[in-house]
């Protein structure tokens, strides 16, 4: 009899126990749904304004580049390469005379290529022609290579120069920025700041606040170059005038960012 008033008196103190704390947990769901504006508005997306923004700079090329092709010819590949080779030494021997650093003297390819021809006569007296028995007559040996020029107003100068020692594809100079990480990060500041006035404005038309930032993209940044980049190809300027100033141009390094703000 005594377990039996015992397991009554536990079943009743469980159940006020589990009345009291569905009391409390109701409770504190009732406070949660009076703190909120609306029910539901937790599950709600943010509101959002998006604001486009640009930054410019404008820099001075401060570098110059050169291209050249070295060929030559020979009858075996050893003779091709080997006069190539005299060549090369020639040419980097001059750009050490005008303080261009083996850093900034890259070679782009190269390689030796056979020549084909034929010296037998075909006389065609029917349709269709036989074709003359092509075979190596020579070899072409190449060699590409790459100038960086520090010294800009120089540039010029030292491409006449490479074509008074015998280069005859000689492309640029082109003109250039080295480092334009600098230069993107400016201009993506002036972007962003842009961005910031835009939006500031538009939250104050909409009589809202302006909150933390929910997203962030930023385009390309592509330099756009003014006056005279280049001035192309060349072949043997041996004799020939003294070289002009060529300009260096400038370039205009644009980022266009949109930001989006969670608004209040």
């Amino acid at each position: 009899m005594e377990n039996i008033l015992n397991n009554k008196k536990f079943i009743g103190v469980s159940i006020i126990f589990i009345i009291l704390l569905s009391l409390f947990t109701l409770a504190k769901f009732v406070n949660e749904v009076k703190s909120s504006n609306y029910v539901g508005h937790g599950t709600q997306p943010p509101s959002t304004i998006s604001v486009n923004g640009k930054g410019e700079v404008i820099a001075v090329s401060d570098i110059a580049t050169l291209y050249l092709t070295l060929s030559k010819d020979g009858t075996t590949t050893k003779l091709a390469q080997s006069t190539l080779n005299e060549q090369i030494t020639k040419t980097l021997a001059y750009l050490k005379t005008q303080k261009i650093e083996n850093k900034d003297i890259k070679s782009e390819y190269g390689g030796i290529n056979a020549k084909y021809g034929s010296s037998t006569v075909v006389n065609c007296f029917a349709y269709p022609c036989p074709q003359p028995e092509q075979k190596i007559v020579g070899y072409t040996a190449t060699q590409s290579i790459t100038i960086k020029i520090r010294e800009v107003d120089s540039a010029n100068d030292i491409r006449m120069g490479l074509a008074n020692i015998g280069i005859v594809n000689i492309s640029g100079p082109t003109f250039g920025i080295d480092n334009e990480d600098s230069y993107n990060e400016q201009a993506r500041s002036l972007a962003i700041d842009d961005a910031r006035v835009k939006a500031e404005k538009l939250a104050g038309d909409l009589r809202v606040k302006l909150g933390k930032v929910v997203s962030f993209s930023e385009g390309g940044n592509y330099p756009t170059m003014y006056a005279n980049q280049s001035l192309g190809s060349t072949s043997m300027m041996k004799d020939s005038a003294p070289a002009p100033e060529l300009p260096k141009g400038e370039n205009k390094i644009t980022s266009n960012v949109t930001i989006t703000y969670e608004i209040r």
